[in-house]
């Protein structure tokens, strides 16, 4: 193994502080940019409201976490964690991590309509093991995506290929139940060409075969791969990648 590959114990995700867009938020508001769209305003509320106060903050892999205040009536490009284009006004960020949201997260969610979306952070909320929808396939110009440690299970969706302009991917530490079966990798590792940091941490991969991971973006940087229960030997190769400076696999390869 190169010098030049570091072995961290945990991944540095700065998935809104990188790679950014014109934007504005509360911090820089002017009165001379145009206004959030009344559509997507509506569609921001009504996906924080699809979620139900939890009993306790306590609940939450992150402390303190923060309720979501948004004030009806005003315009969303001033709501916290919510950046919108200069020129346009549009919504092409939601930063929502460890803001309390609890319980299923739907297909039919409002969130799914936000489509000028860039970068998607909903990591340390609780999901309630839901599944995570292929309606995420939808958001075509996201480049940042993070779901880490939310509580999501079941399979990981093959239309999560569909976003072939992602950079940045976090699907680690949710429940232990999420999954990704060889057909969803094998797209994932097909169409997101772009791909530079990828977190599957605890991710069941246990029938993807480790040669598979040769396929992944020759851009990749960042690779996290604990506990995902691969079987057989990570390939040599895979450790002489030009680009990758952080390999992350402690207790990832079982030896048979």
């Amino acid at each position: 193994m190169g010098s030049s590959l570091l072995l961290a114990q945990f991944p540095c995700l700065l998935f809104f502080h990188s790679h950014s867009q014109p934007t504005h938020s509360s911090s820089n508001f002017s009165s001379s940019l145009k206004l959030c769209p009344g559509d997507q305003s509506l569609a921001l509320l009504q996906f924080k409201n699809s979620f139900p106060m939890p009993s306790s903050p306590s609940t939450f892999p992150c402390y303190p976490p923060e309720k979501v205040l948004w004030k009806e009536g005003t315009d969303c490009c001033t709501w916290d964690g919510v950046p919108c284009n200069m020129q346009t006004g549009n919504v092409n960020g939601l930063d929502l991590r460890c803001s309390m949201l609890y319980g299923t997260l739907h297909s039919s969610s409002t969130v799914f309509s936000l489509h000028h979306l860039q970068k998607l952070g909903l990591s340390r909320n609780d999901f309630n093991r839901s599944v995570i929808s292929s309606s995420f396939g939808q958001f075509l110009h996201l480049t940042h995506l993070n779901l880490n440690s939310s509580n999501f299970a079941g399979q990981v969706p093959p239309e999560i290929s569909h976003l072939s302009r992602l950079v940045s991917l976090g699907l680690s530490s949710n429940s232990g139940e999420l999954m990704l079966e060889p057909i969803s990798f094998n797209k994932l590792a097909q169409n997101l060409t772009q791909l530079r940091e990828l977190y599957l941490g605890g991710v069941n991969m246990s029938l993807v075969v480790p040669s598979s991971l040769m396929n992944l973006s020759s851009s990749l940087s960042s690779l996290q791969l604990w506990r995902c229960g691969l079987k057989g030997e990570l390939p040599d190769n895979l450790f002489r990648r030009s680009n990758l400076q952080w390999l992350q696999f402690n207790g990832v390869v079982d030896y048979i």
